[in-house]
């Protein structure tokens, strides 16, 4: 379930923004909650199905992990495997002394298509660069936030998605997955097939080392069980999204009985 504070569409209208915030006092990098065990469990079952797909590093990288393998209370020796199987977030790590910000290290499972293979090694703007009108619009401004980032100050923002799937797991492996789930969406169907996805993502710069921490939350549920207001400002969203931007997101595929299912 998405807690309310987190649900991430602010207003019925879609708005392609960073949305990113100081994190408050009382407010946390890594966040226990009820499913802490299941998580752990489906992150167990993604690394002993092929552990090098979903944790993977750069030479050069270890210092960083270390220094977060101490912030989350692991054996720094396990570096971002040990950190990433304690925690129920996804852990990202960029270099900040790198041109170009690059991604050197992850622990990624809970991924929405895209996956580790893809990603490693490329910088910031490249690896955003499927994302239409990211570079002429929020993708400068997203660097320089980065670039920006003091110790022991991390900022916070929430990323949405739909999905035809509950599945926590959906890296690139699952694509052909996700197509058939797609097409089993109909207009009387939407609201239990279709999954609200949200991700709480946080940004901090580890004083250490001077990288970049990226950490990713994602909570899920069905359409069906989101509040009416909720219901009727992702209907909004989903009628002033960009047609890239929904094809980007997936959603696309069945934006159109989703939409119908929503306007009941």
């Amino acid at each position: 379930m998405i807690p309310a504070h987190y649900f991430p569409l602010p207003s019925p209208t879609y708005d392609l923004r960073i949305g990113a915030s100081p994190m408050g006092d009382g407010s946390f990098i890594f966040e226990k909650d009820d499913w802490l065990e299941e998580e752990l469990l489906l992150k167990k079952a993604c690394l002993d199905f092929d552990a090098n797909y979903y944790c993977q590093w750069l030479p050069g990288s270890e210092a960083a992990q270390r220094e977060l393998a101490s912030l989350v209370g692991s054996d720094p020796q396990l570096g971002i495997r040990g950190a990433g199987d304690m925690v129920q977030e996804d852990l990202l790590i960029l270099d900040l002394k790198q041109t170009g910000l690059p991604l050197i290290a992850g622990h990624l499972c809970f991924a929405n298509a895209w996956c580790l293979d893809e990603k490693l090694g490329l910088p910031f703007m490249a690896i955003h660069g499927p994302v239409p009108e990211f570079s002429s619009t929020i993708g400068p401004s997203s660097e320089k936030l980065i670039e920006r980032l003091k110790p022991g100050r991390p900022v916070a923002r929430l990323n949405w998605a739909v999905k035809s799937s509950g599945q926590m797991d959906l890296t690139s492996r699952w694509n052909e997955f996700t197509a058939e789930c797609n097409a089993k969406v109909t207009a009387e169907n939407a609201g239990g097939r279709c999954w609200m996805r949200a991700e709480r993502q946080t940004l901090s710069l580890l004083g250490e080392t001077g990288a970049v921490l990226f950490t990713v939350h994602t909570y899920t549920q069905t359409v069906e069980t989101l509040t009416r207001p909720q219901q009727e400002i992702l209907l909004g969203v989903l009628q002033t999204c960009p047609e890239p931007m929904l094809r980007y997101k997936g959603i696309w595929p069945f934006a159109s009985p989703l939409m119908q299912w929503l306007s009941r």
